[in-house]
């Protein structure tokens, strides 16, 4: 579909609309396999929250990608995360056609070469002999177009410090040095420094996945000073900028990058203003899998002092595999019904901000080659839209397994929206394998042992029942008994992108919708005051 087609049909300006005309037939008596849903419109219980924050940059990162940025703006995408920019933003980072994990994600050997070549010549301290406090030693120009193309998309950046994936195994500079180098680059974005900017970068995430040897090959020690050394200086230019780490591979697994560095910052005193760390439902294909391991990981920051700590998934998805033989479910339904539920989820979770990966046109991200915008990416504008109605209302008969529901309310009282996405972990569900390359691993450290990790152990009492579509009744409107009002339904399926599938008006303080939704679909509603 392209993207006149899809603006006109997706639109919630209210403006103009092509859709197709469905007479609404409110059923008497629904079919028992239907989700009764009750909202009162009358009754606020908070917000609805944002999680509309992404991994990749709008401006394309490798020759033959989409500028996205247009896109960006038109899903309210408001945070991104700067990391997998291949040079661009990184530190103490070299590439080479070479290394296994590269080939593996990039398998065509021309572009990878070309990604090569502009990743070595876009590093930010290409000489780690030179002086950090001169502003020559600096070569900013390629990070300066990936950061202000997210200040163009209207979003904010969450600059993760680090390296890409598929970079060489290189040792790592002289630990003050590398902080003094954070801490200009700071200066440069936050206050002008070597003719920069005054972006007003908030998040500082240090590092990227240390519990497996793609990124880090020192020990935890030299981890936690490392750390402590950045933190301090970055803290040093202003301190009300947040910054923590240290974007943990697998969330449930204990160790010296959850637990040891929880309690290295708390009994060194060290600021802690976020511990971010990563899910991927790749054993469970679960939605609510974030709410779990967001609750362990609240209780183990509370646990050690760190009460105002925010945490924060840096990265989220169905699946880590974005190789080409899971395309087709992460571009495909599955994973929009999936990503509509687990930002429905979040909204009641101990998450305060969330990443998905990933969001550009680089491997299996939410766009093709023309910018043409693959099914999650729509439902990503359907969570958008809920923002545009901030009031959360009272909503009854959603569930945590699948059937995912929200309501909210605009501040002038003249909208109601209801987003409904249905999920279901596909029958007879088995993880599909994911092995990374021989020898990726770098030669001084073994490679991870994924068998001895704790995983987040998959839900087993899961029984789906009345979901094959949702008898909806909205009470309470706020324009009274005898306001009209124009109610459009907008549908996502298997068999379409989204369309307007019913305009209709009606009047009074009440409505009764009922419509077949089997899973995988996501609808939102709304009424509109008229």
């Amino acid at each position: 579909m392209n993207r006149t087609l899809f603006n006109s049909l997706f639109c919630l300006s209210g403006l103009s609309f092509a859709f197709a005309q469905t007479p609404p037939t409110p059923l008497s008596s629904p079919p028992t396999s239907f989700r009764v849903l009750q909202v009162d419109a009358g009754k606020v219980t908070g917000r609805v929250r944002s999680f509309q924050g992404l991994n990749g940059p709008p401006y394309p990162i490798m020759e033959g990608l989409p500028d996205v940025t247009e896109a960006y703006q038109d899903l309210h995408i408001d945070t991104i995360r700067t990391h997998d920019i291949m040079g661009p933003t990184d530190l103490a980072a070299h590439y080479s056609t070479a290394n296994p994990l590269l080939a593996w994600l990039v398998p065509d050997s021309r572009q990878r070469t070309l990604l090569v070549d502009a990743a070595n010549a876009s590093a930010i301290f290409p000489d780690w002999n030179a002086d950090p406090e001169k502003p020559e030693s600096y070569h900013f120009a390629a990070s300066d177009k990936y950061i202000q193309s997210i200040r163009k998309a209207h979003a904010e950046v969450y600059y993760r410090i680090g390296r890409s994936f598929g970079a060489d195994y290189t040792a790592l500079p002289d630990f003050d040095k590398f902080a003094s180098v954070v801490k200009h680059i700071a200066m440069h974005y936050n206050q002008g420094w070597a003719d920069g900017f005054h972006d007003n970068i908030r998040y500082w995430e240090f590092w990227n996945e240390p519990d497996l040897p793609f990124f880090w090959t020192e020990t935890p020690e030299q981890f936690y000073r490392l750390y402590e050394k950045t933190a301090r200086a970055l803290k040093a230019v202003d301190p009300s900028m947040k910054v923590g780490g240290d974007a943990l591979a697998i969330a449930s697994n204990p160790g010296p990058y959850r637990e040891g560095f929880i309690a290295y910052c708390a009994s060194h005193k060290l600021p802690l203003d976020f511990f971010s760390w990563h899910h991927y439902a790749l054993t469970s294909a679960d939605p609510y899998d974030m709410v779990r391991a967001g609750e362990e990981i609240r209780k183990l920051l509370d646990a050690n002092g760190f009460h105002q700590a925010e945490s924060v998934v840096s990265e989220w998805n169905l699946t880590p595999d974005f190789t080409e033989r899971q395309r087709l479910r992460l571009q495909g339904m599955e994973n929009a019904a999936f990503v509509g539920a687990a930002v429905i989820y979040l909204q009641d979770s101990s998450v305060d901000l969330a990443h998905f990966y990933r969001g550009d046109a680089a491997w299996m991200g939410l766009f093709g080659l023309h910018g043409e915008y693959f099914k999650p990416a729509y439902t990503f504008r359907a969570t958008a839209a809920m923002l545009k109605t901030p009031e959360r209302l009272t909503l009854n008969g959603s569930d945590t397994i699948g059937f995912a529901a929200i309501a909210g309310r605009s501040h002038d009282g003249k909208t109601v929206q209801v987003l409904i996405s249905n999920y279901e972990i596909p029958a007879n569900f088995q993880p599909p394998p994911m092995q990374p390359p021989a020898d990726s691993a770098p030669k001084n450290v073994p490679p991870p042992d994924f068998s001895k990790m704790k995983f987040l152990p998959p839900r087993k009492d899961i029984q789906y029942r009345d979901n094959r579509g949702y008898a909806l009744t909205v009470s309470n409107l706020p324009w009274g008994k005898n306001g009209s009002f124009l109610v459009r339904r907008y549908r996502l399926t298997e068999e379409r992108n989204p369309e307007v599938v019913e305009e209709s008006q009606a009047a009074g303080d009440q409505i009764k919708i009922s419509n077949p939704l089997p899973p995988p679909g996501v609808e939102l509603i709304e009424l509109r005051r008229r």
